[in-house]
């Protein structure tokens, strides 16, 4: 049992004493991970390196203003962004961004290919989606090398299926250094990032 296991800043939640940093194939094609906050940028940062042209997305709440305009969808919205970049801005995306990214708890975002069925998706609770539709071992190699256990999915313990009355959660926006994620899309618009859609958020 790994006791260290460490929550994000941005996610408050009494008991994750069953969750441990692992991985499970959900399919040929597909992985999902759950991991220790500290270590999820350096695994970013090596399976980015599997993705050939690369695009990064993320997906924000709507302010309150954007809200109050989507009068006819009742509901939390969030707001999908694209910016189609290269392995070396998607490095300097992780590494100017990335532990923002990680510890706000109301962003997911990731990065897909232009050229390849790949996609890496770091969802809402800790999860990350890997998926490859024809090879999902490169995956594999770099979860391991950080001693990621694999478990069978019916052992496979995420921190939203442990959500209950008794133990909820919160999910809060965070500020780094003077920074929260609407900055990160302010400033990644000057390079081009690009708004695409506008969704009611799934509710966990």
């Amino acid at each position: 049992m790994q006791e260290n296991f460490k929550v994000i800043e941005g996610l408050n939640i009494a008991d994750i004493s069953r969750v441990t940093s692992s991985f499970t194939k959900i399919s040929d094609s597909e992985i999902h991970c759950i991991v220790s906050a500290e270590m999820i940028n350096s695994i970013l940062k090596r399976t980015v390196k599997l993705v050939k042209k690369p695009y990064f997305f993320i997906e924000v709440p709507c302010t309150d203003a954007q809200e109050a305009e989507l009068k006819e969808e009742s509901g939390s919205h969030m707001q999908l962004y694209n910016l189609e970049v290269t392995q070396e801005v998607a490095n300097a995306i992780l590494k100017r961004y990335g532990d923002l990214l990680i510890n706000d708890g109301v962003t997911n975002f990731g990065f897909g290919s232009l050229e390849t069925e790949t996609e890496i998706y770091a969802m809402p609770f800790q999860t990350i989606m890997l998926y490859n539709k024809k090879d999902t071992s490169g995956f594999e190699k770099i979860l391991k090398q950080d001693n990621i256990t694999e478990l069978k999915p019916n052992e496979f313990i995420t921190i939203d299926s442990l959500l209950s009355k008794n133990n909820p959660a919160d999910r809060v926006m965070v500020e780094l250094n003077g920074e929260t994620v609407f900055d990160v899309i302010e400033n990644l618009k000057e390079v081009g990032l690009t708004l695409c859609d506008t969704f009611i958020e799934r509710q966990q």
